[in-house]
């Protein structure tokens, strides 16, 4: 962000993003423990991935923030020095960004009527590919077991229901 007086900026992006996080994290953590519980006996029940992960995030989150307020301390004892202003993001950077979330909004939509192995896969694939261009071979040999894998867990050790859209699973 812009420096005014000499002074450094509160809101960097890294603290919005950050900030941001961590208030959506917990307004859905929120909501999910207002979801009405199913009536069908579970050991985990279907929320604890769900809270799981957001926690997850709030600790990633939180963790961002503290490095955003960082500073590098001088040797000698004298005046602790702020820590070297970040780089500005790109266009190019921004690109990507917006490539993800592209990404995850297709996923989104072609989840349920695609299925869950077939568009994580996808999704997987594409991320990588915005990241680590051309190495598709190594990036099927990730994304496919990985969804696999991950979809036995959920439906046969968590016995949460994911969609098999067109895979006669």
């Amino acid at each position: 962000m812009k420096e005014t007086g000499g002074k450094k900026s509160l809101f960097t992006f890294d603290r919005i993003v950050a900030l941001s996080s961590i208030l959506i994290a917990l307004f859905l953590i929120h909501n999910e423990y207002n979801m009405p519980n199913p009536n069908i006996q579970q050991t985990i029940g279907p929320s604890f991935m769900p809270i799981a992960i957001l926690v997850a995030l709030i600790f990633s989150a939180l963790l961002i923030l503290v490095t955003s307020f960082r500073i590098i301390r001088k040797p000698e004892g004298g005046e602790a020095a702020p820590a070297e202003p970040p780089a500005k993001t790109t266009a190019g950077q921004y690109k990507i960004m917006a490539m993800v979330i592209l990404g995850l909004l297709v996923y989104a939509i072609m989840l349920v009527p695609v299925g869950f192995i077939i568009s994580t896969t996808i999704l997987i694939l594409w991320q990588a590919q915005l990241f680590q261009r051309g190495k598709w071979i190594r990036n099927l040999v990730v994304s496919i077991p990985f969804s696999i894998i991950v979809y036995y867990l959920f439906v046969h050790v968590l016995e949460v229901m994911l969609p098999m859209g067109i895979l006669p699973l």
